[in-house]
């Protein structure tokens, strides 16, 4: 079975971020007063902190046009049985999660061990357990909801893994972030370090917390269907899959309104995956990854340009302004 305590495995490569001095200078005094914010956000009662979601949610609609004009172009192409107006709903959906994520941060960044255990759940744990039983390696396929890092840490906190993550350009956000990624297990490791330090990883048993559904370009890419959509899909998973021989089980992370909890739900791992084939594989991914979104499709994170590249260098739908 995989190791405990959050220590890193003897030669991985994490990227790992760390506070200087630099971070003290005054062109991070907004950034800090932000942090601090958050910190009393998360300290709030939670109806008093739900009470803020549809202010925030008006103020980040309102705040980026483009983001918003992007989002639409997904949501028409994805949802074209929809009218506008519901699409419109959906997005108005959309920000309030995002809101709520948002002000969640503070929680996922300084909350205890005891807050992120009652207040993000795992659905669906005993698919996981059940191949580590039988000392299977395993990749959860996490696509890009808003509540994406509430999941991992959550994952994190119960078992050991590693994932793959773009440093943001903030450096003490950054610092921040990956301090509470890396809290309770696991390394971080940058897209420019390739796949072999997840592929040792995997093999040691811990899991990879794996994020394929952005639209990196046509290199190690084939154009796979979306919602119906030619998407350029990245075909590392299979090729994942096959060199450690690990199983896939998709999941999800979304916020249950109602309970007032983020749950991670993790499906059975994809059959006969991978196939041998790159494009059967690709194909295989993004229905599964569909599917998830299905159950929650204001979750999803809409504003990411999931169709930037086309085939045949066609132009790409997201000209501003339109």
């Amino acid at each position: 079975m995989s190791t405990r305590a959050g220590a890193a495995a003897p030669g991985a490569d994490a990227h790992r971020a760390e506070l200087t001095w630099r971070h003290a200078s005054p062109r991070h005094w907004g950034t800090w007063f932000g942090l601090g914010l958050l910190w009393l956000l998360h300290r709030l009662p939670r109806p008093v902190l739900r009470a803020l979601v549809p202010g925030l949610a008006r103020a980040l609609r309102a705040g980026s046009p483009k983001r918003r004009h992007i989002a639409r172009v997904n949501l028409s192409w994805c949802f074209p049985d929809l009218t506008r107006d519901q699409r419109e709903r959906l997005l108005r959906e959309h920000y309030r999660y995002a809101a709520q994520s948002m002000l969640d941060y503070g929680m996922l960044w300084f909350g205890s061990p005891q807050t992120h255990a009652a207040r993000i759940r795992l659905v669906g744990e005993e698919h996981y357990q059940r191949l580590r039983a039988r000392d299977v390696p395993v990749i959860v396929l996490a696509p890009h909801s808003l509540a994406l890092d509430h999941g991992g840490l959550r994952m994190s906190q119960s078992y050991d893994g590693v994932s793959f993550a773009k440093p943001m350009r903030n450096p003490l956000v950054e610092w921040v972030n990956h301090r509470s990624r890396t809290r309770y297990s696991g390394d971080i490791f940058t897209r420019e370090q390739g796949l072999r330090p997840a592929i040792r990883q995997i093999r040691r048993g811990r899991f990879f917390y794996y994020l394929p559904d952005e639209d990196l370009g046509a290199e190690g890419a084939v154009f796979a269907e979306f919602f119906g959509v030619r998407k350029a899909t990245l075909t590392a998973l299979g090729r994942l899959a096959r060199m450690t021989g690990a199983a896939v089980l998709p999941s999800f992370t979304s916020y249950d309104r109602a309970e007032d909890q983020y749950v991670l739900k993790l499906w059975p791992p994809l059959e006969d995956f991978p196939s041998g084939d790159d494009s059967a594989d690709a194909r295989a991914m993004n229905a599964a990854i569909e599917r998830a979104i299905r159950e929650a499709p204001a979750q999803y994170l809409w504003t990411m340009r999931l169709f930037r590249t086309r085939p045949g260098g066609q132009p790409h739908p997201y000209r501003y302004p339109p």
